[in-house]
């Protein structure tokens, strides 16, 4: 746990995964190994139950840690997404979903049987445009679809006003969900990963602070510790990193 803070932040390899865990692993087998040497005087047994906690507490967090990065993956991949649609050939999107929910394209939106779909991915999404679309889909009696990456504050203020049965401005989640039903998610380019990220991540200015807190901390703790010579040492990298980070940190 302590020395977490070197692959918060970063995207993670499996060796990040593995490394996370292993010290999160540590970090609690080493805190209830503490703890229980105050109320158990055989070696063996703290040591047994220390790994037993630490095999239970471990098991709990890696399903929690798992759902969380699951939906942190997810946010990211709908961003990505979204910038794709940003720069995508407004022609061939349009095209793509009429061809997707077997409607025709007309004044810039897509016309079906039941509703008007219109696609807005440059920007947050402005109330003249709101009007203009909504205006058009009444005159076709139909209802008003939106999808966009992002509302802007006149449309979320000012939406009430508006039948709320006649129109729906899908926010980037909900369109995403939309274009994912309709198959039609475009392809997202891989970017070239940075060289040397974990050196990057690990010597950020922002992480100062998080190192000289856990020195402080493992410091206080080295003087009630039986392990007093592993919390000096980490103390002392703890310590090293931010010193580096202050003079070579990006």
């Amino acid at each position: 746990m302590v020395f977490q803070a070197i692959i918060f932040g970063m995207e993670k390899s499996k060796l990040a995964y593995f490394t996370d865990e292993l010290l999160r692993s540590l970090a609690i087998w080493l805190l209830s190994a503490i703890t229980l040497r105050y109320a158990i005087k055989e070696l063996y047994v703290i040591i047994l139950a220390a790994t037993a906690i630490t095999l239970l507490v471990t098991m709990l967090l890696r399903g929690y840690y798992r759902k969380k990065d699951i939906t942190r993956k997810k946010l990211k991949h709908t961003d990505e997404v979204m910038r794709e649609l940003m720069t995508a050939d407004r022609t061939l999107l349009l095209e793509k979903i009429a061809n997707a929910i077997n409607g025709t394209v007309e004044q810039d939106c897509v016309t079906t049987n039941g509703a008007v779909v219109y696609p807005y991915f440059y920007g947050k999404f402005p109330l003249e445009k709101l009007n203009a679309v909504y205006n058009f889909a009444l005159g076709k009696q139909k209802k008003l679809i939106v999808l966009c990456a992002e509302i802007s504050a006149d449309v979320d203020k000012n939406l009430e006003l508006f039948d709320e049965t006649k129109v729906a401005v899908l926010d980037k989640k909900k369109t995403y969900e939309f274009l994912k039903k309709q198959n039609i998610l475009p392809t997202c380019k891989k970017r070239a990963k940075r060289k040397n990220s974990f050196v990057r991540s690990a010597l950020k200015k922002s992480r100062i602070k998080g190192y000289l807190s856990a020195a402080l901390i493992l410091v206080f703790t080295a003087s009630f510790s039986p392990y007093s010579v592993l919390c000096i040492i980490a103390a002392a990298v703890n310590i090293t990193m931010s010193i580096l980070c202050e003079t070579i940190g990006n």
